[in-house]
């Protein structure tokens, strides 16, 4: 009996064999998709550790407020239009205004609104955000900004407010509004809430990747952007008062100040009594896709105490929707809408 030679075939190589490169690089993105979907789901935390402690009496109120302009004025490096401002009516009201001016400009920006309020018979008190107004516009001071200091002063600002008027109500353009909607979230001492543009997402970037690029902006070295990169500091939409250039690391904190509002708001109703929301479907700077998210968790609590208003993007109006000076601006079609969601005194 003859016994053939039979060849048996080399088994075929596997298809990461066969496609090394294609298959490296799906790793790499399965990878960044792994690490992006962690980002975007893990929890985001800001330890505050303000207390609500709320003022009684005017005279300690404004005492306080006048210690604050003191520091300021020491300071020596701030310009004096930034001092933290208050447009009293000479007594304790029935209700008062705390106005969080935007991210990289100062309580100037809200001046000439807060002056229509106070006629109407408003206290008006608009403090100075951690950091801002320096005389410097190029200041560096803002790479000290951390979303526990923002929660903090948050609380302080309200905590004089109390002293101001009986009831508070707070506004905020912008990273202001950050600090709004954290108000809104956290301080059952607040009577509503309106959040102006407020920056709760950044607007070019799709809303799935806001918090793992925020993470990132934090974690690496920090990077200057100008708001026009063409003008840089002669940017001629830039206020005298405001700084034409801010660096990531702090436009990263009020993100994470942000998110950690909307954190809490899956799960634990707003404090505020009611919040009204303005957008602006021209504003290309804030996500208004994240700030609908918010307010739908908002109205899922209870939604009788929540209203919005957009302006249309046909409008063309600014993402600042208040520095009365801007040419872009129309403070005439603008303020109005702010005083009907804040209401009569």
């Amino acid at each position: 009996m003859t016994v053939e030679n039979v060849e048996t075939a080399a088994p075929r190589p596997s298809w990461p064999r066969r496609h090394p490169w294609i298959t490296a690089v799906l790793a790499v993105l399965l990878g960044l998709a792994a690490v992006v979907l962690l980002a975007a789901v893990w929890p985001v935390s800001v330890e505050d550790t303000g207390v609500i402690a709320p003022l009684t009496e005017y005279e300690t109120a404004v005492g306080r407020i006048d210690e604050i302009r003191a520091a300021e004025l020491a300071q020596g490096d701030l310009n004096p239009l930034c001092f933290t401002n208050a447009q009293t009516q000479g007594q304790r009201t029935e209700k008062v205004i705390v106005f969080f001016h935007g991210f990289t400009s100062c309580p100037e920006q809200f001046r000439e609104l807060a002056g229509q309020f106070h006629e109407m018979g408003y206290t008006v008190y608009i403090p100075r955000l951690p950091y801002h107004g320096a005389m410097d516009q190029l200041s560096e001071a803002l790479l000290n900004t951390t979303a526990e200091e923002l929660a903090v002063f948050t609380t302080e600002s309200i905590n004089i407010a109390h002293g101001l008027g009986e009831e508070v109500i707070v506004g905020g353009l912008s990273g202001g509004g950050t600090i709004g909607a954290w108000a809104a979230q956290t301080h059952p001492d607040v009577e509503r809430a309106v959040l102006v543009a407020p920056f709760l997402g950044i607007g070019f970037i799709p809303t799935i990747l806001n918090r793992p690029v925020a993470r990132i902006l934090d974690d690496i070295p920090n990077i200057w952007m100008w708001w026009d990169p063409q003008t840089k500091a002669d940017n001629p939409l830039t206020a005298s008062y405001s700084y034409p250039r801010y660096p990531l690391h702090a436009l990263a904190e009020y993100l994470r100040l942000g998110f950690a509002a909307q954190q809490l708001a899956r799960t634990v109703p707003p404090a505020a009594a009611s919040i009204n929301v303005i957008t602006n479907d021209n504003d290309e700077s804030v996500s208004n896709g994240i700030t609908d998210q918010l307010v739908q968790t908002w109205r899922a609590h209870r939604e009788e105490y929540l209203r919005t208003y957009t302006f249309e993007g046909g409008l063309k109006l600014p993402h600042d929707l208040i520095t009365p000076t801007r040419e872009d601006g129309n403070p005439g079609l603008v303020y109005p809408v702010i005083i009907d969601s804040i209401g009569e005194p």
